[in-house]
């Protein structure tokens, strides 16, 4: 019986632990490419964007991110997010709060934050928590 309890515990902590996380992340500043993701209970979509449009020899557009939208489920251990596609190579973001704000930081914006201690001017930042 306690076996189960704390198993329900457990559950629901780690569960709780990716809802205080949920919500659309889009660059923090004006962008005209990026990355946008969605996160919501335990499931990810990474869309990218740009206002760039490529076109072939015969005038058709060119799908610049033919590998996107990107979704699986996501897992959160202390600020790491590690996205893992449904299919594909998992990528592992890192959350970063401040000043009531919470951003999504590639590899490079967390070693460039733990250099300096400055905020990535463009990070991916919560936009709305859900949907």
């Amino acid at each position: 019986m306690k076996v189960r309890i704390a198993m329900a515990v457990a559950v629901t902590l780690l569960l709780s632990g990716c809802k205080a996380i949920d919500g659309t992340y889009q660059p923090s500043c004006v962008a005209f490419a990026g990355s946008e993701i969605r996160l919501e209970d335990g499931r990810f979509v990474w869309d990218k964007f740009t206002d760039q449009v490529v076109v072939d020899e015969q005038g058709n557009k060119v799908d610049q991110f033919p590998d996107f939208p990107r979704q699986g489920s996501y897992s959160v251990s202390n600020d790491a997010v590690t996205l893992s596609p449904d299919s594909g190579s998992p990528e592992t973001f890192y959350l970063l709060r401040d000043k009531g704000a919470v951003y999504l930081l590639t590899n490079e914006e967390k070693s460039t934050y733990d250099a300096t201690g400055e905020r990535p001017r463009c990070a991916l930042q919560r936009q709305s928590a859900g949907t």
